[in-house]
């Protein structure tokens, strides 16, 4: 780090003021990463148990929910057969006025080809009624209709209310073809003898099953399926007999909302290492690059005593031989016995082990190695045979061939 480098003792060879200035200017950059570092994780304790929630449209197709409808009363009254419900369809422009011309059959003639099976299958379910869509394989639902419900009940029944429950929902994606999804548990509750409108539409929520996951950076794992409900209620003739249900769509798209943790530990990191990267370069553009340190802070500072003093002991038997340590001591002054062939020898390895990649030069010596055992074979084959040796043989002007002829 920069902070580290720029600390006394000041480097001989430059003016004490210009280390000074450096110095001063490293501190004031270490402390301005600190404030950005702390900044940071301020930010993200503030928002850890507050994930974002970003919404979007998807132009994904759908069906029309499958429900259930139960009559319910207070009383532990059960009547079975009383319930009968009627399915039709209701054009959408058309006024909200209940009366019966407003109200077409999906089996009368006119209608029969163009809607032929397009209404809900209506099966019994203990004292309930089942609805089953009438498109298992979603479709859009761009036209102006709206499904009605025609509910009514015997004159003796005492149910007094209607209990509505969405079961599933098809939706048709680029991933899946056709999928069912199943709501999440909701419950709506119609009084009898209202006109009722239930208009609907599609959530679809990802968030976290943890928060961990979150802080961690990752994707929300959970999805789930929500309808929401916009009901309006209008007026019936009075003393009428029946409850009247219609059920459209709200939007021909589906809502997804999606969980997300704006700032997490994996941002953070990303930030300050950047923030980092920024101010070495300005720093590294007006003093000069710091120095190449091969050995990190857990060399230094931070694993056991034990590690340090093994990692000593393995650097002082490949580096410290008669010729002195590199580096470190002054090669003026080498002890009695000792070379300088020696102190060069050791000083190569330390620069291939720690700073110098020398593989084209170990390329290159492999070849050359190659190249000269050939040649000797080529010398002991010319000396049998008893041929003069020609200049090609004893020095290195036919080195290319004979590279050519050892790669081949």
């Amino acid at each position: 780090m920069f902070l580290f480098e720029s600390r006394p003792p000041f480097r001989t060879t430059e003016p004490k003021w210009f280390a000074i200035l450096r110095f001063f200017i490293a501190i004031i950059f270490s402390f301005a990463l600190i404030f950005y570092a702390w900044n940071s994780f301020g930010e993200f304790v503030l928002s850890i148990n507050e994930p974002g929630l970003y919404i979007s449209e998807i132009n994904e197709t759908f069906a029309y929910p499958e429900f259930r409808i139960c009559p319910k009363t207070l009383s532990n009254y059960n009547d079975n057969d009383s319930l009968n419900i009627h399915n039709l369809y209701r054009d959408i422009s058309e006024s909200y006025s209940y009366n019966d011309e407003n109200f077409h059959e999906f089996q009368t003639p006119i209608y029969k080809d163009i809607r032929k099976g397009n209404y809900y299958l209506i099966s019994n379910d203990s004292n309930c009624r089942k609805l089953t869509p009438p498109n298992k394989e979603a479709s859009t639902l761009r036209s102006p209709f709206a499904f009605l419900f025609i509910i009514t009940l015997n004159d003796s029944s005492v149910y007094n209310y209607f209990e509505i429950e969405f079961k599933s929902i098809n939706i048709s994606s680029s991933k899946d073809h056709n999928s069912a999804k199943t709501l999440r548990p909701n419950q709506y509750y119609i009084t009898r003898g209202q006109y009722v409108i239930y208009e609907f539409l599609i959530k679809e929520k990802t968030s976290y099953s943890s928060h961990l996951i979150g802080w961690l950076g990752l994707k929300a794992n959970i999805d789930a399926t929500f309808l929401e409900i916009e009901e309006k209620e209008l007026a019936l003739p009075p003393n009428v007999s029946y409850t009247v249900l219609e059920l459209k769509p709200k939007y021909d798209f589906i809502i997804h909302e999606q969980q997300k943790f704006q700032i997490n530990i994996t941002k953070i990191i990303s930030n300050i290492g950047g923030f980092y990267g920024a101010i070495s370069g300005i720093f590294v553009l007006f003093f000069g690059a710091s120095k190449l340190s091969p050995w990190g802070i857990c060399q230094k500072y931070i694993c056991w005593w034990t590690y340090r003093r093994s990692f000593k002991r393995s650097l002082a038997r490949r580096y410290v031989s008669r010729a002195g340590i590199p580096l470190a001591e002054d090669p003026r002054e080498l002890p009695r016995g000792a070379s300088l062939q020696d102190r060069i020898a050791v000083l190569e390895h330390l620069l291939k082990e720690y700073y110098l990649d020398a593989y084209y030069l170990e390329k290159l010596r492999v070849t050359r190695e190659r190249y000269l055992d050939i040649r000797n074979k080529n010398l002991e084959a010319v000396k049998l045979l008893g041929d003069e040796i020609g200049d090609d043989l004893t020095d290195g002007v036919g080195l290319e061939r004979l590279e050519e002829g050892s790669t081949s």
